[in-house]
């Protein structure tokens, strides 16, 4: 199982590059960005945003402005390692599938090897982004390191989701089709998202169908404070969803025979 699990990462070889240059453009970006939201331009509009009265903003919005551009940010080196369809893809082009069944190595271990692949990479990733959560943290007082560590564990949730999503997808379209399965992982990752915070988006367009048509943006504070405070409830929905693609995926793959 250790070599399948060296020989996916070497797949993603490619993704492990960009990952390095990734960390580095991030953590100089941030590091900019941080300094520029203290002292220079970024401050400045938000101070000339406070100004102008017709934009109903108030300092706590314009703070959350600036802690989502930053979150986005930090989403980067996991977002950069995620992808397991690339593994999918290189395994049809060699022909790995018609021979892996002859190795001495059972389907359930040879599909672990695959989920453990990803998670040992967000775990990576996870890491990278701590580190640079804590230079940011050192030098700026825009988010806590508490909060820092809130968005990186929903972000690395909500990856994790989309990535067992796509393993599934993946197995039950079968090679050829993993443009499809990255596909309807993302439909199924935004639609999970949109049934949960139902009750904010309709408020969000009703607002914006009024006569006015300014839209109430409280919902998106509410969502951002839940990516901050409430992170466990997206890791436990990570590992329910987890296990449940890895159970079906086993299943689908017993069935089909040669699709891993």
């Amino acid at each position: 199982m250790k070599g399948l699990i060296i020989k996916d990462i070497m797949c993603l070889k490619k993704q492990l590059m960009i990952f390095t240059f990734v960390i580095i453009g991030v953590l100089v970006v941030s590091v900019m960005y941080v300094l520029s939201a203290r002292f220079g331009n970024i401050a400045a509009v938000g101070r000339e945003m406070l100004a102008v009265k017709e934009n109903h903003m108030t300092e706590i919005d314009v703070k959350n402005l600036g802690s989502i551009a930053l979150m986005l940010f930090m989403l980067l080196p996991i977002v950069t390692v995620c992808d397991m369809v690339n593994v999918f893809a290189a395994d049809g082009k060699a022909g790995f599938f018609k021979t892996a069944a002859s190795f001495p190595v059972s389907l359930k271990k040879r599909l672990l090897a695959r989920y453990m692949t990803i998670y040992a990479l967000f775990g990576i990733g996870v890491a990278v982004d701590v580190i640079i959560a804590f230079v940011l943290s050192l030098i700026t007082d825009m988010i806590k390191f508490t909060d820092f560590l809130g968005i990186i564990l929903s972000a690395a949730s909500l990856m994790s989701i989309y990535s067992a999503c796509s393993i599934l997808f993946c197995i039950l379209l079968g090679y050829g089709k993993e443009m499809y399965a990255q596909l309807l992982s993302v439909l199924a990752l935004v639609l999970g998202v949109a049934l949960a915070n139902f009750g904010s988006i309709k408020r969000i367009v009703a607002s914006m169908m009024e006569d006015d048509g300014e839209a109430d943006i409280s919902g998106l504070w509410k969502f951002l404070d839940f990516i901050m405070h409430k992170s466990y409830v997206l890791l436990i929905a990570a590992v329910i969803v987890s296990v449940l693609s890895f159970a079906v995926s086993y299943m689908a793959a017993e069935r089909k025979r040669g699709v891993i």
